[in-house]
């Protein structure tokens, strides 16, 4: 039996699922394959980012995140304590859904979303595409590849049929143990194992009732050797994950979970364990992010400590940088440099993230010993006192860091023209909105109810803030076929963000050029961000992509 699809996604994971949505809303026929039922159990991620929301509004899904079910006034503070009988050692406070202000930033903000809700919102938005098939209980056996494409060996594991797929892309959305990465024979990179963690679901009716510490999203267990734990609600209701730190071996036996949660807690009461599972926390990333037609997204591509929730939503930067991408290749605009320049953008991008990931595991685990943190006495209230000031300064932006979500810059990129201004400083933890090119284009409100943000997806816009001649561009994007709006902005404040009269931004949002007056020759611009520009790998000196 033989399938021919233009695009096979392996894996349907959120990565997985958002990047077939994403090709699904662009007409690309897609066949997602995962070797798991469509079951979920106990979530791995639990917040989805500003910047993933910012993609999920793109689909239309952000109001289906928003009202899953997490209460609008639950507490999202972050809490430093002893355990809940015990000390408060500091409170990161953080407003509820419902005491949310206006960001200056984004017309969204991040939300508490498990993946036990998340995937099934992303699963039904692509499956609603005619263009899209999702296929569970079917796992990827092997695949070659040549210039035109792949052929991939699939099983179903119901009925052991066997099937072979032709496909022009394949993506590995598969996660950290990836077959696709596996088969290119690509390595990772960088620390393999920082620790041995637990998770543990736990049902807990009514906790508030067992403790005297005001509501929170989640809290810090710390002992004489440092954090220990981290108790996190998950629905706002009922359903928690313990997080051990630093557990010995798997050896679930050795366990007392009615003693840990005791610990942590500080008394007994009644619960319910839902799931257990064991995880080595790691900081990894690829050599390279594809090779030939054959791609990586997600954990397949970089594995990321928990910690600052980057994981998935870095994951999903790459299936909405990926996305366009083929598509625009299919549809015939797309030029020979474009595909190519995924891994060029996308893998600076998630080694940032990665590594800010590890920065703020180290500063939650770095300082170990504190043996007179439960003391009541002067020096046990000295030790708290200082001890939660520095851990409240230095994990209050790192639960959110705004900077990593919003602030990577693509640059420089073979697809972005340069406009001979000085690149931002980095900050992973602050934001400061630029149009500087390469960069997250920044949000600011047209009207009541929309930002400038929902200009973009389709295809490219160019906003234009003053009033220039563009219709040397529109003939030039019309000439190559690259789809292209031109939108007529009337905002002191956008006029202010973006600095230049005309700004041209892609499909992902992202500034691919910007000026004061269109460039001697619109049609060599086009060519540069469509991907018809030199080739990638005279610029880096790196070499042609190989078979498997």
């Amino acid at each position: 039996m033989a399938t021919t699809i233009p695009v096979l996604v392996v894996g349907g994971g959120p990565i997985g699922l958002g990047l077939a949505a994403d090709l699904g809303r662009r007409g690309i026929g897609t066949l997602l394959i995962e070797q798991n039922d469509d079951v979920l159990g106990s979530a791995k991620m639990i917040e989805v980012s500003v910047r993933t929301m910012e993609f999920c509004r793109q689909l239309g899904l952000s109001d289906q995140i928003r009202n899953w079910g997490f209460p609008d006034d639950y507490r999202l503070d972050s809490v430093f304590v002893t355990d809940l009988q015990g000390y408060e050692i500091g409170r990161i406070h953080t407003p509820s859904l419902a005491q949310e202000q206006e960001s200056t930033h984004s017309p969204e903000r991040t939300r508490p979303c498990p993946q036990t809700w998340f995937d099934p919102i992303l699963k039904q938005c692509a499956e609603q595409f005619p263009s899209v098939n999702l296929r569970y209980r079917t796992r990827l056996e092997s695949f070659t590849q040549d210039p035109s494409g792949a052929t991939a060996e699939v099983i179903d594991l119901a009925s052991g049929e066997r099937e072979r797929v032709a496909c022009q892309y394949l993506i590995g959305c598969d996660g950290y143990t990836s077959t696709v990465r596996a088969a290119l024979g690509i390595e990772m990179r960088g620390e393999f194992h920082l620790d041995l963690s637990m998770s543990v679901y736990l049902r807990i009716p009514d906790l508030g009732r067992y403790h005297d510490k005001a509501q929170a999203y989640r809290y810090v267990c710390v002992g004489p050797q440092g954090a220990w734990a981290v108790l996190t609600t998950i629905d706002g209701r009922d359903l928690y994950r313990l997080q051990l730190i630093g557990v010995p071996d798997r050896d679930l036996e050795a366990v007392d979970l009615g003693a840990t949660l005791r610990r942590c807690v500080g008394r007994d009461l009644p619960f319910t364990i839902e799931d257990v599972s064991f995880w080595v926390r790691k900081m990894v990333v690829a050599d390279r992010f594809m090779d030939g037609r054959v791609f990586l997204a997600g954990d397949a591509a970089h594995a990321h400590p928990p910690n600052g929730g980057l994981g998935m939503n870095t994951g999903m930067q790459d299936a909405f940088d990926l996305g366009w991408k083929i598509a625009a290749t299919m549809d015939g605009w797309g030029g020979p440099t474009l595909l190519e320049s995924y891994d060029y953008e996308r893998r600076p991008a998630s080694s940032r993230a990665a590594v800010e990931s590890l920065k703020n595991f180290k500063r939650l685990t770095a300082n170990t010993s504190y043996p007179e943190i439960a003391a009541a006495s002067p020096e046990g209230e000295q030790l708290r006192r200082v001890l939660g000031q520095r851990l409240v300064e230095e994990n209050e932006k790192a639960w959110h860091p705004v900077g990593v979500h919003l602030g990577y810059i693509y640059n420089p990129s073979p697809i972005v023209v340069p406009d001979g201004s000085d690149r931002p400083a980095d900050d992973t933890v602050g934001y400061a909105p630029t149009a500087f090119p390469g960069a997250r284009a920044p949000h600011f409100w047209l009207d009541a109810d929309r930002s400038v943000l929902d200009l973009f997806g389709p295809g490219f816009v160019l906003l234009m803030f003053e009033d220039v001649e563009t219709w040397a561009l529109e003939q030039a994007a019309m000439s190559r076929g690259l789809p292209l709006r031109v939108a007529r902005i009337i905002s002191a404040e956008g006029a202010a963000l973006y600095q230049s009269a005309l700004v041209l931004v892609r499909p992902d949002g992202h500034v691919a050029w910007r000026g004061a007056a269109l460039p001697a020759d619109p049609a060599d611009l086009i060519d540069i961000v469509r991907g018809a520009g030199p080739r990638i790998a005279a610029r880096r000196g790196g070499r042609a992509s190989r078979a498997v």
